[in-house]
């Protein structure tokens, strides 16, 4: 038997987990604990869940749903799978369900993961976590495995008025009940999705890896909730999210080029469409719908080092939608010198809880730490754009 620690991020959970799996075959059992659960980690496993059903192995996943940690689209994804599901709440204020177990069964050989990483890409990858392995070689430690197993069982296989398996009856009285939130949602209440910027900084910077690439495997259309109270017809092609991730086109003027099909998807969020009119540059053209007001914003873009290269607060950004182009452009002058080629932009509506201001426009350069895991989030394709069109995506 061997005990190690695993110090995050210098060495993540989800490798670790990953790199046993590679190492030693498929586990003839994976059981899975954890407080939250997100829809992109919960779909890492799916292969590696598959594989242990293909050779008669065990599966079982316990996920507790407090806090509004996990969404309704993995409660939905995760019934399909055709393994025992246990849900685990305490319906008494205050009392969060919050264990993080990953155990790994061979024939020869067993893994036993404690710690403080939840089944999301922060908690087994990004975020700064401690988590205990306990290796056990079978049949030699089987004393040991067996008192360890006893030991979790209220974690492993958990009963009582507070455990519930997840079957179809099941599933649809969770989607009836509000406190189960989208994926969206759940993101934010994860801390994940919306940058949060101390200005001035007062901590230092380290870069974190980003996630490995996510295998190739298709996200499930949101869940719907199962209600008895009538509802407003579902609009599929509308977005109700605040905020916008996008890969942005400067020109040479200063000129953000953004999305008319964002626009079409969240007409809300854009204020679209433009009731008022721009002034041509050159006489006798025609007019351009404007947004009007200009929206203010606060401005912020980052490249390699942890302090950001450009900020502005209260600027006003210009906004048009040139019809003979089909393309909604804001113009940022101050970008001009700063900015560079393949940037991309996290866009946050602040109307709502920032007054006084309409957006906060974080920008990341290529070279910010950043970038890549704000791309990863970016699922949505735009029409035309050259040889590599650019991507957008909705927190």
């Amino acid at each position: 038997m061997n005990l190690e620690f695993i110090a995050q991020p210098d060495r993540r959970v989800g490798d670790t987990i990953t790199d046993a799996i590679q190492k030693h075959g498929v586990p003839r059992e994976l059981i899975i604990v954890s407080a939250f659960a997100s829809l992109t980690t919960i779909l890492r496993f799916k292969p590696s869940v598959e594989a242990v059903k293909s050779v008669g192995g065990e599966v079982r996943l316990v996920l507790g749903v407090d806090l509004g940690g996990t969404s309704r689209e993995v409660l939905s994804e995760v019934a399909t799978w055709g393994v025992p599901v246990i849900i685990v709440k305490n319906r008494k204020f205050g009392v969060t369900f919050h264990p993080k177990i990953y155990l790994m069964r061979w024939a020869d050989r067993a893994r036993l993961i404690v710690g403080s990483n939840n089944l999301t890409e922060g908690g087994l990858f990004r975020n700064y976590e401690a988590a205990t392995q306990i290796s056990f070689d079978l049949p030699a430690d089987q004393s040991a495995w067996n008192g360890a197993s006893a030991q979790l069982q209220r974690f492993l296989a958990p009963t009582g008025p507070v455990a519930h398996a997840l079957t179809p009856d099941f599933l649809a009285v969770l989607l009836s009940l509000p406190e189960i939130p989208s994926e969206s949602t759940a993101r934010r209440k994860r801390g994940e999705g919306i940058p949060k910027i101390p200005s001035p900084p007062v901590f230092g910077y380290e870069p974190v890896p980003p996630a490995p690439k996510h295998p190739n495997t298709p996200i499930p259309r949101p869940a719907q909730r199962s209600v008895a109270t009538p509802t407003a017809p579902a609009r599929s092609q509308t977005s109700h999210a605040d905020v916008l991730v996008i890969q942005l086109r400067l020109h040479h003027n200063g000129e953000l080029l953004l999305s008319k099909k964002a626009a079409l998807q969240n007409p809300t969020f854009f204020k679209w469409p433009f009731a008022g009119k721009a002034v041509p540059k050159k006489k006798g053209n025609p007019p351009y719908p404007q947004l009007v007001p200009d929206p203010i914003v606060d401005l912020t873009v980052f490249g390699e080092e942890s302090a950001p290269v450009l900020t502005r607060t209260g600027f006003a950004v210009n906004t048009v939608y040139y019809e003979s182009k089909k393309e909604i452009r804001i113009t940022v002058s101050p970008l001009l010198q700063v900015m560079g080629r393949n940037a991309l932009m996290v866009m946050v509506m602040r109307a709502s809880d920032l007054p006084g201001r309409d957006y906060e426009l974080v920008i990341h350069r290529p070279d910010s730490p950043e970038y890549q895991n704000w791309l990863d989030l970016c699922d949505q394709l735009m029409p035309g754009g050259g040889k590599v069109p650019r991507r957008f995506g909705w927190l």
